[in-house]
């Protein structure tokens, strides 16, 4: 059965009793209120009855002093207390007819018993009437003996009696009233037992229910998914209880046979992975290994051709110089010849050290001759070489940092060239000194670099849009010789756009050489 079904029955009983539970209440509220009007009519006529006794009593007592000691007020107390008898006696009549509509045709025995009363009130009072009415003269003694006769025979043994009975019918029907109130209470306590005793054997039956078709189930399944989370899916997963509970535990167990498998599957293909990434990771390392042995060897071999180069060129252009000095016998086209064939000597000497410097800098074998400089010096030499115009800022107070004078002219020079060949006509320099390092900033005005072209301007032989695309001579060596010489010195080369336009080029030197711990415990400088 299923757990809703089961626990639906269980709800429905248990609304069953307390439904039952309130309707009893009710009806005894009911029963109660009628039991209190039935008691308060039967009191209420007990009254009615007892007044009347009273006043009748009161009547023959007037009669009887009217006819003694005769009448003094014309007979209107008579009339008062015969009214007031009536009167009582439509009360009496209606309290029996509420009782009759109550309790039914019981009561009409009272009804009766009140007519007999009522008869023997009329007769009383026309025996009393005749005997007041007798014109002749009677006795004292004779009128005292007739009364006496009158109230003791149908007073006392007639009337009373059946005032009497009245007044005990009455009473009794209020001691049968709370004997049945009595009753019913009794009756009703036990059926509340009952039912409170059956509900809670409900309540008990529901509880070991819900313990075994909600609560074990429940733990079972907590436990079975404790072992799905720790991927052990050996064992069954059995949750019995309700039928919910036994198609869950189905699921459960085919979705774990699932995951088994495709556990399974998972660790046969992550195993064949790592075969295949470790094959892989192998072929890499020995492609990197040979891409690291090609790129030594490639800067080996670079620095070498730079290097056993620049022998025949210089030869050739000492050659070339002392011909074109000594020889006077030479045609024009012969000393023409000879002098391309000197700037071409001198133009390709110039890439070699160029070449030779930025391999001599990837191999770490860059020296620099490093001393205390004023970097003021460095740029005014500079800027004296070159042989067009440039606006100079510089400190007034000297800005010294261990540098190779040489080599950072060279770069100063080299930026200074490439501003001349590829920026506008204005050229400015400027040095500026922080706290630990200094700048030196070469800028123009020309159309600048493009992001593209920013991020590879210090590849060797690049060149810019701005260069090639107007037939524009150069190498492509002069940034990455800059970024070689300076990198050398522990400093830093960025590229960046000038508000107004054009390129700036940002030299950053520290004024201390950087130092490194050797093995020895020795400070070296890193140049």
């Amino acid at each position: 059965m299923r757990s809703s079904t089961l626990f639906g029955i269980y709800a429905a009983v248990l609304v069953a009793f307390l439904g039952g539970l309130a309707g009893l209440t009710l009806y005894s509220l009911e029963k109660t209120r009628w039991w209190d009007a039935r008691i308060s009519l039967a009191q209420e006529s007990y009254g009615l009855h007892l007044r009347l006794e009273a006043d009748l009593y009161r009547l023959f007592k007037q009669h009887g002093d009217a006819l003694l000691i005769g009448d003094r007020d014309d007979g209107v107390s008579e009339e008062e207390l015969q009214a007031k008898i009536d009167q009582t006696l439509d009360s009496i009549r209606t309290t029996i007819a509420r009782e009759i509509q109550m309790v039914g045709d019981e009561e009409i025995e009272e009804l009766e018993l009140l007519d007999e009363i009522e008869d023997g009130i009329e007769s009383v009072n026309g025996a009393i009437a005749n005997l007041s009415a007798n014109g002749s003269r009677i006795e004292t003694f004779v009128r005292i003996e007739r009364l006496a006769a009158l109230l003791d025979g149908d007073i006392d043994d007639e009337l009373d009696q059946k005032i009497q009975s009245a007044l005990d019918e009455e009473a009794e029907e209020v001691d049968e009233v709370l004997a049945e109130a009595a009753a019913f209470r009794k009756w009703n306590e036990r059926l509340v037992y009952l039912i409170v005793l059956a509900a809670i054997g409900v309540l008990l039956v529901a509880l070991v229910s819900f313990n075994r078709q909600i609560r074990k189930p429940l733990t079972r399944l907590a436990d079975g998914i404790g072992h799905l989370r720790g991927a052990d899916y050996s064992k069954s997963i059995s949750l019995g209880g309700s039928q919910e509970f036994r198609e869950l535990g189905t699921v459960l167990n085919s979705m774990a046979e699932g995951l088994a498998a495709r556990e399974a599957s998972r660790a046969e293909q992550k195993k064949k992975l790592e075969d295949t990434v470790a094959a892989r990771t192998l072929e890499l390392q020995q492609l990197i290994d040979k891409l690291e042995t090609g790129e030594e060897n490639r800067k080996r071999l670079m620095a070498d051709i730079s290097h056993e180069l620049r022998t025949p060129l210089a030869i050739i252009l000492g050659e070339a110089d002392v011909t074109l000095r000594t020889s006077e016998t030479l045609s024009e086209d012969a000393s023409d010849s000879l002098a391309r064939i000197r700037d071409s000597a001198k133009h390709t000497n110039q890439i070699v050290d160029d070449m030779l410097t930025v391999a001599r800098f990837e191999a770490g074998q860059l020296r620099l001759d490093r001393k205390e400089t004023d970097l003021r010096k460095i740029l005014r030499d500079a800027v004296a070489m070159f042989p067009d115009p440039v606006q100079v800022e510089i400190p007034d107070c000297k800005v010294m940092a261990s540098v190779d004078e040489v080599r950072l002219r060279q770069s100063v020079l080299a930026l200074l060239q490439n501003a001349r060949r590829y920026g506008g006509p204005t050229i400015g320099a400027m040095l500026e000194e922080g706290l630990a390092s200094c700048t030196i900033t070469i800028e123009d005005d020309g159309p600048g670099l493009s992001s593209a072209e920013k991020s590879q301007a210090f590849d060797r032989f690049f060149r810019g849009s701005n260069a090639s695309g107007q037939g524009i001579e150069g190498s492509g060596l002069g940034l990455p010789v800059v970024k070689s010489i300076v990198e050398a010195h522990g400093g830093t080369v960025d590229l960046q756009d000038r508000q107004e336009g054009g390129l700036k080029v940002n030299i950053t030197l520290p004024k201390a050489p950087r130092m490194k711990v050797v093995q020895n415990d020795v400070l070296r400088e890193t140049g």
